[in-house]
């Protein structure tokens, strides 16, 4: 906190002693009561929409992760990870393996169906004891520059009986983040209105890193071959 007198970025109102969120936002000690809460790991205040809760408790995009259950956050032992790792390393080159052989499979299966008869818009391929059904269906969509002369024919009101209008955004990553972290007084109420239209989700992805492999005297490789975890 200091004493140099401000402007709260929610109510716009002059305070004597401000507030900083983790953003840098000036707040006023009512608002930041309102609407922002610390972050449980850092201890940074944030807003109350933009925090991502783990167990209940609010974190902010900077903190790693809190557990979400005991079980999830029990460590195993260096020979358990490095088995799950080895299991892992071979189940993925598998799937990769499995799925494009299913999509070069499937892709035959379209060719033949697209010569036999449709019943009811599908080909249903039968052998003795399976059978696999192709399924035909027909997506539309609308160039909106062609439609605007539509609506102009139209009108608006006929025309939104017809249409509904959609409006996404998407965030222009760099000037975005350099906007958000800039101090200006004068946009300090469109940057916290943008951090409450925020809506953050955290995914967890798992994939394999490549690494340098280790080659002894003769040239060959001295990584052990995966081997998979016993059930």
């Amino acid at each position: 906190m200091d004493d140099t007198s401000q402007q709260c970025a929610e109510c716009l109102e002059p305070v004597s002693t401000a507030v900083h969120a983790q953003n840098g936002v000036s707040l006023c000690p009512q608002c930041a009561e309102q609407f922002y809460c610390p972050c449980a790991g850092c201890g940074g205040l944030i807003p109350q929409d933009e925090a991502m809760l783990r167990n209940g408790a609010p974190y902010c995009g900077r903190c790693p992760a809190a557990p979400d259950s005991a079980e999830s956050a029990a460590a195993l032992s260096d020979a358990e990870v490095a088995a799950l790792v080895a299991e892992f390393l071979q189940l993925h080159a598998e799937a990769k393996q499995v799925n494009d052989r299913l999509e070069a499979v499937k892709e035959q299966l379209k060719r033949h169906a697209a010569s036999q008869p449709r019943v009811a818009n599908a080909v249903v391929l039968h052998t003795s004891e399976h059978a696999v059904k192709c399924g035909y269906s027909a997506r539309v969509s609308y160039q909106a520059e062609k439609l605007a002369a539509a609506e102009a024919l139209l009108g608006t009101e006929h025309f939104v009986a017809l249409f509904a209008r959609k409006i996404t955004f998407s965030p222009v990553k760099e000037s975005l983040d350099a906007f958000l972290a800039s101090e200006a007084p004068d946009t300090a109420a469109a940057r916290a209105a943008i951090l409450a239209a925020a809506e953050r989700t955290e995914i967890t992805t798992v994939t394999p890193v490549a690494t340098k492999r280790k080659t002894g005297t003769s040239g060959t490789s001295s990584v052990p071959p995966a081997t998979r975890l016993q059930p």
